[in-house]
């Protein structure tokens, strides 16, 4: 019997996609949940024997993938997120949608029953940022990987722990831009959601085994919503964009001291420079606060993640 407490997951950075370092050398990551898992699908026989009990079928591919959901922290994740992003950082601003594919080692343990999983080769492809109305802003690493390799032995590599910064909440955002302009006290968005995925698609190789022969990204999408409190001012204006076919940008701070001055406290800015959205007039009860949820699509030009560090 296993208890949650002693679950573990731990990931290295692959120099040669699809082979996990040795040794091991590793970094835990602080998680909710994990799905990550390899799963087989499998094809039933239509031979026909001297009985009325089916034969047995095969396993045709199998599949490594699965989600990371995480509680949102400053300087944490920002090696996924390059791996999501296929860029490096570079002077603390990272873009989206390159060409710079990172490969993973994870470790996925169940300590104090010795039974350890290592998933090597996966890719992270897709994310999703969540700030709610009130709560911790969540974060969501959708993962692909190549083959998974069981063990009763934990692999021998330095462990380094956690960066466990203060997590992000909802009174962590700092400021909202929409098309350069400030929304606190001009207007009131309430949540906000960003998912990037770069579609990557299963590349197999007959030969390979149960392992996949490689992952390969496509097209690269970004979408997301925020819900904006209903106005003229405010949100008749971008509800009208949807039919002059026209984008809007926006850009959004995540502080661990919103009230800090700039520079004093840890923080990210998304900056997504042109959006498509689309939204319905809102509707609502007598004693409801009438909100309108836009719907908004990535186009043109690449999102960018830049972080500063309190010095």
């Amino acid at each position: 019997m296993s208890s949650g407490a002693r679950q573990l997951l731990h990931y290295a950075v692959e120099t040669v996609d699809g082979t996990t370092p040795s040794p091991f050398a590793r970094t835990v990551l602080p998680f909710v949940s994990t799905s990550l898992d390899q799963t087989a699908s499998r094809e039933n026989s239509n031979t026909i024997i001297d009985s009325r009990i089916a034969a047995q079928g095969t396993i045709t591919s199998v599949e490594v993938a699965g989600d990371i959901e995480t509680e949102f922290r400053y300087g944490t994740y920002d090696e996924l997120l390059a791996g999501v992003a296929c860029n490096d950082w570079s002077a603390n601003s990272l873009t989206f949608g390159g060409t710079v594919y990172k490969s993973f080692s994870f470790l996925r343990g169940y300590d104090d029953v010795a039974n350890f999983h290592t998933f090597a080769g996966t890719r992270v492809n897709s994310w999703a940022l969540s700030i709610p109305e009130t709560g911790m802003v969540t974060s969501t690493f959708g993962l692909m990987g190549k083959s998974r390799t069981p063990s009763a032995i934990a692999p021998a590599g330095t462990i380094t722990p956690p960066l466990l910064n203060p997590v992000l909440g909802s009174v962590s955002v700092g400021n909202i831009l929409i098309d350069g302009e400030s929304q606190v006290g001009t207007a009131c968005i309430s949540a906000f959601e960003f998912t990037w995925d770069n579609s990557t698609q299963i590349q197999r190789c007959l030969g390979n085994g149960l392992d996949i022969g490689a992952l390969i990204p496509t097209s690269a999408t970004g979408t997301g919503s925020f819900t904006m409190a209903w106005s003229v001012k405010a949100g008749q204006d971008y509800y009208e964009r949807q039919f002059k076919n026209t984008t809007i940008g926006l850009e959004l701070s995540l502080m661990e001291d919103p009230k800090a001055d700039s520079g004093n406290t840890n923080q990210y800015t998304l900056k997504i420079p042109q959006v498509e959205v689309t939204a319905s007039l809102p509707s609502g009860g007598k004693d409801e606060i009438l909100q309108a949820t836009f719907e908004f699509n990535v186009v043109n030009k690449a999102p960018i993640l830049t972080r500063k560090a309190f010095t």
